[in-house]
């Protein structure tokens, strides 16, 4: 463990009107090592601004190491002078106010230089024009990672191979408050693992049924290191691979077999792996789980977003969308904040300090995606669709019957993931944009419950739609520019075709109608944990 330093040098500022230059004090930047390693450290940077006149801010840092990745600005280093420049959303900042999301990861030692980088003084900027809901620019990847093109494209570079026994580094500091997090219902995501650990009577027999099934699942493995959605996952892996067997049922380019986030796939098997290696500590186990954590990293987009599957698909372009269709992303992104925090079985050597560093930055264009492709409706912030594009973090469609809206359903863990981050001014906005949208009586079906057709009942005027007293039900879909809940049926070009978008549920084929969930009860576990900490 290293203690955390706190580092302040001055920053320049270029003014954006020239000709109404005025002389004032410095702007100050502020830094703070949260993660430091053996041959690297991570910080956290503030820029603030102690006049009343809004200025536009660049300038030079003097930093120890090479910066490897940096979020939230633009930036060149030359020698120990890291340039640093705001982006378009935060290039501005207002009169005694401060920009508190820029950071960097570095090799080297983490020691400031003993003379901070001389600073000009700032031009007062005129602040820019109020929106009715900011969505800053997408945070750049650093050179020499390509720009992303507009069709979904594979994710950056890997991860750096592992490497064994590494010094656990602590969990990142926030500069912002954390809400408690009894109750979060975004934990609950990683709880499918569990339900395979076997439930003999002994620890021994326990043990020996966890390693024959880890043993099996490694050579169900993909060289990428993801894994397959199976149906029934221990049902498969009661066998190892055949040599014959496909370990996908998706394809991409070249006929590559695609590894998923979805289902709970690639996150469970991680979490398996990790739980027997904690057990045994057999390298075994440990490396495969380095290899799933790998993918998971790797396969995001240079913008913050998870795709479905990884490499791309072909042939069928919405699995290559950002996904927050059942949760995947939500899932994926808790399973990063646990491993930072080396919460069970995150624990021990498990993961290499290369991975360790990566998780803060992952995370950290996570959220900055996620702010962007909250829906704002009227001026104001709502909610997310199921599927968003890696780029224009506009909303998509997916299958058929998926269309693009604001989805009732996958918000909730979204919402209840920006819960778990330290409360910055934007993400407290978001939050409670989402918050106030799903307490809306707009949205709300008031004395209303979702109660799917029993299973061997073959009833077509059956309505999962029933009057329940005292429970409030949200629909799956809503109308991207009204809170108008909807349904739809296959379309009319699909074989066998559908009846197409409806607002009423048994206006659309009996095959969709029973075969998808349309509502439930989905806001009342995030509104119950919002009240708990005075949301």
């Amino acid at each position: 463990m290293h203690p955390v330093k706190k580092l302040t040098c001055g920053l320049s500022l270029a003014g954006l009107m020239a000709a109404q230059a005025q002389a004032a004090s410095p702007v100050t930047l502020t830094y703070v090592v949260n993660n430091q390693w053996s041959g690297g450290y991570c910080a956290t940077v503030k820029v603030s601004n102690p006049h009343s006149e809004a200025v536009a801010w660049s300038g030079a840092l003097t930093v120890r190491g090479t910066v490897n990745s940096l979020w939230n600005a633009q930036w060149t280093q030359s020698g120990s002078t890291l340039t640093l420049k705001g982006l378009d959303w935060n290039k501005t900042i207002a009169g005694k106010a401060s920009v508190e999301s820029v950071g960097f990861c570095a090799t080297g030692d983490a020691a400031p230089s003993p003379t901070p980088t001389p600073t000009p003084t700032p031009t007062p900027a005129p602040a820019p024009a109020p929106t009715p809901a900011p969505a800053p620019a997408p945070v750049p990847t650093p050179a020499p990672a390509p720009t992303p093109k507009p069709t979904p494209a594979p994710a950056p570079t890997p991860a750096p191979a592992p490497t064994p026994a590494p010094t656990p580094a602590p969990a990142p500091t926030p500069s912002a408050p954390l809400l408690q997090q009894a109750g979060n219902p975004v934990y609950s995501e990683l709880n499918t693992y569990k339900s395979w650990l076997s439930s003999a009577s002994t620890d021994a027999a326990k043990l020996a049924a966890d390693r024959q099934l880890a043993n099996n699942m490694i050579t169900w493995q993909m060289p990428h290191g993801g894994f397959w959605k199976w149906k029934n996952a221990t049902t498969v892996y009661k066998a190892a691979w055949n040599g014959k067997a496909a370990k996908a049922e998706w394809t991409g380019a070249k006929g590559v077999e695609l590894g998923t986030i979805d289902n709970d796939a690639t996150v469970s098997e991680l979490m398996f792996l990790a739980d027997v290696y904690s057990r045994t500590g057999d390298a075994a186990y440990r490396d495969a789980a380095r290899k799933a954590f790998d993918f998971l990293l790797k396969m995001q987009y240079p913008s913050g977003g998870w795709p479905q599957v990884y490499p791309a698909r072909t042939g069928t372009v919405y699995s290559n969308y950002v996904t927050f269709n059942d949760n995947a992303m939500a899932r994926v992104l808790i399973t990063l904040d646990q491993a930072a925090k080396q919460k069970a079985p995150f624990t021990g050597d498990l993961l290499t300090e290369a991975q360790r560093s990566a998780i803060a930055p992952a995370l950290e264009k996570a959220v900055d995606y996620i702010l962007h492709a909250q829906i704002v409706q009227q001026g104001r912030r709502t909610v997310w669709c199921a599927q968003h594009d890696p780029v224009s973090y506009e909303p998509r469609g997916a299958r058929s019957y998926e269309l693009p809206s604001k989805s009732g359903s996958e918000s909730v863990q979204v919402l209840a993931f920006l819960m778990s981050r330290p409360q910055t001014a934007a993400v407290k906005a978001a939050v409670q944009g989402a918050l106030a949208w799903y307490r809306s009586t707009a949205v709300q079906v008031a004395n209303t419950a979702y109660v799917s057709r029993p299973s061997g009942n073959t009833d077509d005027k059956y309505n999962p739609i029933v009057a329940k007293a005292g429970s409030t039900m949200w629909y799956r879909f809503y109308d991207l520019d009204a809170d108008v809940g909807f349904f739809s049926g296959r379309s009319a070009t699909d074989n066998p075709p559908g009846a197409g978008k409806r607002y009423n549920l048994m206006d659309i084929e009996a095959e969709r109608r029973y075969g998808y969930q349309w509502g439930g009860s989905y806001g009342t576990s995030i509104l119950k944990y919002a009240e708990s900490v005075g949301y």
